[in-house]
This record gives C-alpha cells, sequence and structure tokens, in this order.
C-alpha cells in the first residue's frame, strides 16, 4: 500500500471520529441550543465568523503563497468570497450586538439627567444661580 493510499484510509477512518468529537463539542458548548435571546443569538454568529475566518485565512494565504496553479484559481475565489461572508457576518452581528447593548437613547438620556439633578434649586423649584 503507498502511502497516498494509507493517509486516504486514515482520513476515512478518521472522519467520522472528528465529526462525533465536533458534534459533542458542540453539543457541549451549547451551540446546537436554540438562543434563548438576540444577545446569545448574535455572540454566537460572531463566534461562527471567527472560527470560519481562522479556518478559510490560512488557506487563502497558503495557496497564494504556493502560487495556485490555474485549475486551483477557482477554489482560491470561492475561498476569498468564503472570507468575505464571514467576515460580513460577523461585522454585522458584532454592530447589531453593539447597539443592542448600548441603545442610543440610553446616552443622551444619561447625559441630560445628571445636570439637572445637580444644578441647584430653591424650595420653589427655581434655580439658585
Amino acid at each position: 500500500m503507498t502511502r497516498a493510499m494509507r493517509l486516504l484510509v486514515l482520513a476515512v477512518v478518521a472522519a467520522p471520529v472528528m465529526t462525533y468529537v465536533v458534534y459533542r463539542l458542540a453539543r457541549g458548548l451549547g451551540f446546537l441550543d436554540p438562543p434563548w435571546n438576540r444577545e446569545h443569538e448574535y455572540r454566537r454568529t460572531i463566534i461562527a465568523a471567527i472560527y470560519a475566518f481562522l479556518l478559510f485565512l490560512p488557506i487563502l494565504l497558503f495557496g497564494y503563497a504556493n502560487a495556485w496553479p490555474r485549475v486551483w484559481w477557482i477554489f482560491g475565489v470561492v475561498n476569498g468570497l468564503a472570507l468575505v461572508g464571514f467576515a460580513a457576518m460577523g461585522c454585522f452581528a458584532a454592530v447589531r450586538l453593539w447597539r443592542l447593548r448600548h441603545p442610543p437613547g440610553e446616552y443622551a438620556a444619561a447625559d441630560r439627567a445628571p445636570a439637572s439633578a445637580v444644578e441647584p434649586r430653591d424650595d420653589a423649584g427655581k434655580p439658585l444661580l
């Protein structure tokens, strides 16, 4: 048996085992449970986008550094599009999570409230200054 055939057999045998390990890990971390609120959904989307980005970026850089043959260019294009898609998905989820945690009216109300509370007033409610 040649080295390539041994690696093929090893990949065929190891693929189901690795799939089961990834499934158990995802289930243990709660990725397969439905999200309990919007914040949890956005956080999971960001984590998935980061992992996909970390997976596809080395492949793209390796292929570019080794000057992929013309046949593999389409794979590089698809890989680059996947990178852009996952980056956009992660950025969109991060912006939505930021807006969910920091509503725009929250800061405006917080800026106005302390100024009126600190201003000294007399018994009738008129400003002393």
